[in-house]
């Protein structure tokens, strides 16, 4: 009898719950909320602004563009657009992405000189590259060795020993114009240390929207000259740690420009300090 009423509560229990799902669903739904994209988090928030940035790249369209980005209700809706495009400057987004957000703001009526030089740095290409042939190889006939009697070597005349001095002084590289390079550089005790650099053009002027990489404990680095108009068109900065050793570079296939480390000093007789730098570098082109 147990196994009996088990079976008819199963039978009664699925039509039921089927049913009660179909009346809560189809005959009885709860009425559409008043949900709008300013009630989403911060991260969403961003990702439109991202998506609403994208699609004005190919829409050109800045009625289109307001209205989408009026949903989210920001009252410093331009400032949120360039502090976004800075971000993604520093955290080296995609510099397409970057580039569209700075467009952006700049229809919603933001200035700021950031936005200048993202709008002029020119985005990077990449072409494809090209197929290489490789060539199979034809076998080539076989040649027995044949054995013939070695001549008998000649005496040479033994060449004088070369002065160690002229040595080191023949194998001293000469700096090569074709290469950007670093014209002065300059240590600096002080309580937060800082890495200063100035990019100059081949004629001496400061250049501005130049990208450097920097290697430190805090991993890879983007820097971007020009960020800072009061200090230099070519100027850029970033901060150091103590103890740590950093590496400068200009993005591209270059080499190491330059490699230094924030080192205690001594500041005053009882306050220690640690190095900054200062570097000056001067494009190849």
């Amino acid at each position: 009898m147990k196994g009996y009423a088990g079976i008819a509560f199963l039978v009664g229990l699925i039509p039921g719950l089927l049913g009660g799902l179909y009346l809560a669903w189809e005959i009885f739904p709860p009425p559409p909320g008043k949900s709008s994209p300013a009630e989403l988090a911060a991260p969403y928030q961003e990702l439109w602004i991202v998506l609403a940035a994208q699609a004005d790249a190919v829409e050109r369209d800045p009625v289109t563009l307001r209205r989408r980005l009026a949903a989210l209700a920001l009252p410093d809706l331009p400032e949120r657009v360039a502090a976004l495009a800075e971000r993604g400057l520093l955290e080296n987004w995609p510099s397409g992405i970057v580039q569209d957000l700075a467009r952006a703001a700049q229809q919603l009526g933001a200035r700021s000189p950031a936005l200048v030089v993202i709008l002029a740095t020119p985005v990077p290409t990449r072409v494809p590259p090209s197929p290489t042939l490789i060539p199979t190889p034809t076998p080539s006939p076989t040649v027995t060795p044949t054995f013939s009697p070695s001549p008998a070597p000649s005496p040479t005349q033994e060449s004088p020993l070369t002065p160690m001095s002229a040595l080191v002084e023949t194998m001293t590289p000469t700096p090569t114009p074709s290469v950007s390079q670093v014209i002065e550089q300059r240590p600096l005790c002080e309580t937060s240390p800082l890495l200063r650099i100035e990019v100059l053009g081949p004629d001496g002027e400061g250049r501005s929207g130049v990208r450097l990489w920097v290697s430190g404990p805090r991993g890879m680095e983007t820097l971007l000259t020009g960020l800072k108009p009061g200090m230099g068109k070519g100027y850029a900065d970033v901060r150091m740690e103590p103890q740590g050793a950093y590496r400068l570079g200009i993005e591209g296939s270059e080499p190491v420009l330059a490699e230094v480390s924030a080192r205690p000093c001594k500041l005053s007789e009882d306050q220690i300090g640690w190095t900054g730098w200062e570097i000056r570098v001067r494009l190849s082109r």
